[in-house]
């Protein structure tokens, strides 16, 4: 039959099944751990307790010839060893006592739902990798897979920007391509003044006739020498040609990272350049033609256009230098700007003073052929000094490219 007991921790009484007797029970309600007690414990533990009902006179009559029995004394067990610890009693699980979890007189329990757990976002950083152990037990780790990345997020920003400063680097060859057609004019006035000393006589008279263009009686033709011919083809060509290619090239250094602050600067150069270029032929054309009015107002336009591209190319060089952390390319533009003053400066005050006080009236072929020589050494003397602060600055980007790929 069932055993009724209770928790010595909340003071509630449930039933557990025979089969429990000497083990361990949780009590339903709190859940505090109790033994079971055993019959033999039940018994003589309610012993003291039971009611002793009175004596009748029968039994009053036979009390001094017969003594009363006592009660079986309490059963105690056996000793446990001195040294040894009492062994834990097992523990029933609630099917093994079949205890009611809710006595029909006693209240329901209250039971209070946990709140819900919101779900675990996952973080906003990435998770560090694992470290495969399997190597430190002599196991072969298997290999990681390998992550793709785009080339943004993979590269160096020297090595976004490289792209960029290999494609200003073709610019400015083609800058120095141009130089070198630029060099041609400052030849032509001093071979005028050897060539005749030389025995070598430049073509004089009338000019080459180009059917419907030149020296024809057609209407819009132009008549021409052949000492303008000559001018015309190694003047005008070669500076047509490298305007062109210097407009180009100037354009092309545009693609300068936007780090460095020159890209602008090249682009405003290039498109000056351009401009400047359309200028100069259109003064060309119109001086042929004898249209003194235009020719004059596309003169000052080139003038113009020209030198604000001259100061944005410089500019942009300079900028590059700097970014490029190469101090001599940044020198070598600051040399230029010397020289571009000095050789404005010439014109306007040098050639007056040394004309009133030097040159010799008139002046005789072989002061004309020094002079010849010295405009053809200032000449080259500017060319290279542009040619140096290109190269410098093309230098470097090539060391930087170098390191880039290293």
């Amino acid at each position: 039959m069932p055993i009724t007991l209770g928790c010595p921790s909340c003071g509630k009484r449930f039933k557990a099944r025979d089969e429990s007797a000497g083990k361990r029970v949780k009590c339903p309600y709190c859940g505090a751990p109790v033994t079971v007690p055993t019959a033999e414990e039940s018994a003589a533990a309610a012993a003291p307790t039971m009611a002793i009902p009175p004596p009748t006179a029968k039994s009053s009559s036979l009390a001094d010839s017969a003594p009363v029995p006592l009660p079986p004394p309490r059963s105690t067990p056996a000793a446990a060893p001195p040294f040894s610890p009492p062994a834990p009693a097992p523990v029933a699980t609630p099917d093994d006592w079949g205890a009611e979890p809710n006595p029909p007189n006693e209240p329901k329990p209250i039971v209070v739902e946990p709140p819900p757990v919101p779900p675990v976002q996952p973080p906003a950083f990435p998770m560090l990798p694992k470290v495969n152990d399997k190597s430190k037990k002599g196991i072969k780790a298997k290999p990681e897979p390998k992550r793709y990345t785009s080339d943004a997020t993979s590269k160096t920003p020297e090595q976004i920007a490289a792209p960029g400063w290999r494609k200003a680097r073709g610019g400015m060859f083609w800058v120095l391509f141009a130089l070198f057609f630029l060099t041609i004019p400052g030849f032509v006035g001093f071979a005028k003044a050897v060539l005749p000393r030389a025995g070598i006589e430049i073509p004089k008279g009338e000019g080459w006739v180009i059917p419907g263009y030149v020296n024809t009686n057609d209407e819009g033709a132009v008549h021409m020498k052949k000492e303008e011919q000559i001018d015309v083809l190694v003047y005008a060509v070669p500076v047509i040609i490298a305007g062109l290619v210097l407009s180009f090239g100037r354009l092309t250094c545009g693609a300068v990272p936007r780090s460095c602050g020159a890209k602008g600067m090249f682009a405003f150069s290039g498109l000056f350049t351009f401009m400047a270029w359309v200028g100069l032929v259109t003064a060309g054309v119109c001086k042929l033609l004898l249209f003194d009015e235009t020719y004059r107002h596309a003169g000052i336009g080139f003038v113009i256009l020209g030198s604000v591209a001259e100061f944005w190319f410089l500019t942009g060089l300079a900028a590059s230098g700097i970014a490029l952390k190469r101090p001599k390319a940044a020198r070598a533009v600051g040399l230029i700007g010397f020289f571009f003053a000095l050789t404005a400066a010439i014109p306007a005050a040098g050639w007056a003073i040394y004309s009133r006080e030097w040159r010799p009236k008139p002046p005789d072929e072989e002061w004309k052929l020094y002079e010849q020589a010295a405009l053809m050494l200032g000449w080259l003397l500017l060319i290279g000094v542009y040619w140096r602060a290109v190269g410098a600055v093309r230098g470097a980007i090539r060391d930087f490219l170098e390191s880039v790929e290293e």
